[in-house]
């Protein structure tokens, strides 16, 4: 009977590690970021068709993409693993279910495959993944609990999933995709801030320098006001935008989406901001950011016929 059991303990334990590294990596996250870099080739660019999605060159670019977003978790997690045992206790993994050489050999192993398969590509396309593999190296080791700049950083590698579609190919549409990515980078600038803010006592005690706790919650609910102007604002070009370099005569229901899903969510949001005072409260903005996030990411679907 011993026997008989010990294969499904370890598939059992097989399927818990394969569980406890998919969190690790935030397989959420990457699956939105994967998402968001074919929604973009896309339907962003009416030259691109499905042969386009399927093809060698965007699978090898996908596969880049992912690999090097999940070794920039991996590797923010290894440098974050005191400061998550007071912010999140029950979420660290490194340390506990995979051990912190592991660790460093999937971030390794992750980044060199990453930058081998961009190499497959073009030249072009290595060298931002390797610029972007670097960047969130320097951000965990240097820049993660600084002001300001750390969040920039974060920012900045979101809206390049985005960007490095330009030098991926010719036919994408240059205007759209630099209209999205500015997108990402102020919708991802806010949360950023916003879960500063909410992480803000277990970061004081390991002396960061973030936002909050330099000028502290008062100046920084009027900074995040400020970017959500900003990013609102950013929203109306963007619909503006859309009759001019989309090739779809989608605008009504664009307009309706955008207003519905993303514009008033974010004018909410700065009402939420303004009476934000716990955790809880940037906990609940947090989530409403991410949702903008994502329904902003949709409403590339409207720039051209399915």
């Amino acid at each position: 009977m011993l026997v008989a059991e010990l294969p499904k303990l370890e598939i059992k334990s097989i399927f818990y590690i394969v569980y406890e590294f998919l969190k690790l990596i935030r397989y959420k996250n990457i699956l939105i970021i994967v998402i968001t870099q074919i929604l973009s080739y896309y339907f962003l660019s009416p030259l691109i068709g499905i042969d386009d999605i399927l093809s060698k060159r965007f699978l090898l670019l996908i596969s880049a993409t992912f690999l090097s977003a999940a070794a920039g978790y991996i590797i923010n997690d290894y440098m974050d693993v005191k400061l998550d045992m007071v912010n999140k206790p029950k979420a660290v993994i490194i340390g506990k279910n995979i051990s912190r050489r592991w660790a460093i050999l999937l971030h390794s192993g992750f980044n060199m495959l990453a930058i081998y398969l961009a190499w497959q590509i073009s030249y072009r396309v290595a060298g931002l993944v390797f610029t972007c593999s670097l960047l969130l190296w320097m951000y965990s080791q240097y820049f993660k609990k600084s002001y300001l700049l750390g969040n920039l950083l974060v920012a900045l590698m979101t809206a390049s999933t985005i960007i490095i579609l330009i030098p991926f190919d010719e036919n994408t549409n240059i205007y759209a995709c630099i209209a999205y990515s500015l997108f990402a980078f102020f919708s991802n600038l806010i949360r950023e801030i916003i879960k500063d803010t909410e992480d803000m006592r277990g970061d004081s005690k390991f002396n960061a320098k973030t936002l909050p706790i330099k000028l502290g919650i008062r100046k920084t609910k009027t900074i995040l006001n400020y970017l959500q102007i900003i990013f609102i604002a950013s929203c109306i070009f963007l619909v503006y935008l859309f009759p001019i370099i989309s090739s779809t005569n989608y605008f009504i229901w664009f307009c309706i989406y955008m207003l519905a899903l993303v514009i008033i969510p974010s004018i909410y949001s700065l009402y939420l901001i303004w009476n934000a005072d716990t955790k809880k409260h940037f906990t609940k903005l947090s989530f409403l950011s991410k949702l903008i996030m994502i329904f902003g990411v949709i409403s590339m679907v409207f720039w051209r016929v399915l």
